[in-house]
This record gives C-alpha cells, structure tokens and sequence, in this order.
C-alpha cells in the first residue's frame, strides 16, 4: 500500500516539475494561462445548455448553464477518480458500483422536470412566478391609486420609473416600460409590457385592457370612474393570487409532513428484513419445527 502511494505522489511530483519547466519564462507563462483560459472558454460553449440556461433564468438565478454542466461532470470524474486512487492504493480491484455512483450523480444532478435537480429549478420557477404575478397586482394597485388621486397624477412614463424602486422581479421591465412610454407612446409601450408575460397568463389581459383604456381616456374623471368601476376586477385577482400563494405553500408543506412518514416506513421494513435475516441466520438451514 505505502510502495503505491509513494509512486502517485512521485508521478504527481514529476508532471508538477515538468509543467514549471515548461512556463518557466515570463512570455511564455503568459502564452500559455491565454491559450489555456481561451480552451477553458470554448470547452464552457461547447457545453452550453440553452434549455437549462432558460430554466436557470426562468428560476431566478443568474448562474451560467455552462457553469452547472462542468460542475455536474466534475463532481462525477472527482468522485470516480479518488475511488479509483484509493483502491489502486489498497491493491483493490475497482467496484463496479463506483461508475454507477459517478452516473446516479449526473442523473441527480440533471435538469429534466421529473428528477431532483429539475423539481427544484420547477419549484423555483413556479415560486418565480407566484412572486412576480403579486408584484404586478401592487403595481395596477399604484397605479389606481394613483389615478384617482384628486390632487392630480403622475404621468403614466414618469410614474413607472418612480415605482420599480420598489419591486425586484419587474423592475427592469418597468424602467424599460418607462423609457418606451416616452420614446414609442404609452400604447404601444403597454403592449410591450403586457408581452413579457406568458400568452396563457392568468389576468395579464385584464391589465392591458385597464391600462390602454385608463390611458387612452383624455378625461380625467371618466378615466377615474372607468377605474372604481374595475376595482372589482382588481380586487378579484388579488383574492385568486392570495389564494395561489397559500395552495403553492400548502402543497410544499404537505410534501415536507409526508417525508418523516415514509422515512419511518422505510426504517420498520428495514428493521423487519433485518429480523428476519437474523432469524434465518440462527437456525443455519435447520427447519423451524422439526
């Protein structure tokens, strides 16, 4: 075992002084981390997952694709390489359950919808979702407040860039909205807003149709009355939102009550195999009634 160590270490030793001879000087150092980070960047485009960079985006979380798929297949070639070093070190021959570990850790690790890594990117998308849809509801909310002030409103341009300070998932689209307000017309400055969103989308439609008829009105007390007219309208898909928020949460701590259950389950059938090995292992072939 130590004649086997002490060779890895010396080939270790061996690659590690010959790359220092190789770079010794300055220029070509220099030559080679360039060539080396220009390798790194083209292998990291090589292996650019567009579907999970638009999961990852869709999830909230500014992480490249290309930075999850070299750490899925790191931690796999890792954990199969210190296997197979420590079994060359103890003179063992190499499990073959240690491919299958490497492979369960890319299987794990993989972004398809029905496995671990792909329920947690659905979940944090779902809750992207939920998050973003209550900050649209508080944003028609401003909005008809601040229509109906009697002390006049705020311009419908400058109105949007003063309020998406106060959101984090729609503040860049209402600067954008805000800068287009100005530059194309609110209009069409509304319709580009209202495409962000999916075309199935619960009560994205309501709020174009309020929006461009609000704005499209020249009087201003029929503009504020069209609005308390829709406060229903407002009012409703606030309560479906509420009660959006509280299935979603409903349905995660259902699934969090149901894990110590089947993990109990799992640990008496455990302890029953067990048993029964131990019983079976006792009477050594010998039947139990003769």
């Amino acid at each position: 075992m130590m004649d086997r160590l002490l060779l890895l270490i010396a080939v270790t030793g061996i690659v590690y002084l010959a790359l220092l001879v190789f770079v010794s000087s300055s220029s070509r150092q220099q030559r080679y981390v360039l060539r080396l980070g220009q390798q790194w960047k083209a292998f990291g485009e090589r292996v650019h997952n567009e579907r999970l960079q638009q999961l990852l985006n869709q999830s909230g979380l500014s992480i490249s694709a290309a930075k999850i798929t070299l750490f899925r297949y790191a931690a796999a070639f890792l954990y199969l390489l210190a296997q197979v070093t420590g079994d060359f070190v103890r003179s063992e021959p190499l499990s073959i359950y240690d491919p299958l570990i490497a492979l369960l850790i890319l299987v794990i690790t993989s972004p398809q919808r029905v496995l671990p890594f792909g329920w947690v990117l659905s979940w944090l998308h779902q809750k992207t979702l939920i998050q973003k849809d209550g900050e649209l509801i508080s944003f028609i909310r401003l909005y008809e407040n601040n229509r109906l002030r009697k002390r006049g409103y705020v311009e419908f341009g400058a109105f949007c860039a003063g309020t998406a300070n106060h959101f984090s998932y729609i503040r860049q689209d209402l600067y954008e909205l805000s800068e287009r307000a100005v530059d194309e017309g609110t209009e069409r400055a509304i319709e580009w807003f209202c495409s962000k969103f999916p075309e199935n989308h619960m009560f994205i439609n309501d709020i174009r149709s309020i929006l461009l008829a609000t704005e499209g009105m020249d009087d201003d007390h029929e503009a504020a009355k069209y609005l308390q007219e829709q406060g229903k309208i407002i009012t409703k898909i606030s309560s479906d939102q509420y009660l959006k928020k509280w299935s979603f949460i409903g349905d995660i701590s259902t699934i969090i009550n149901v894990i110590p259950s089947i993990a109990t389950f799992l640990m008496i059938v455990s302890l029953a195999m067990q048993y029964i090995m131990l019983i079976k292992g006792n009477f050594n072939g010998v039947g139990m009634f003769q």
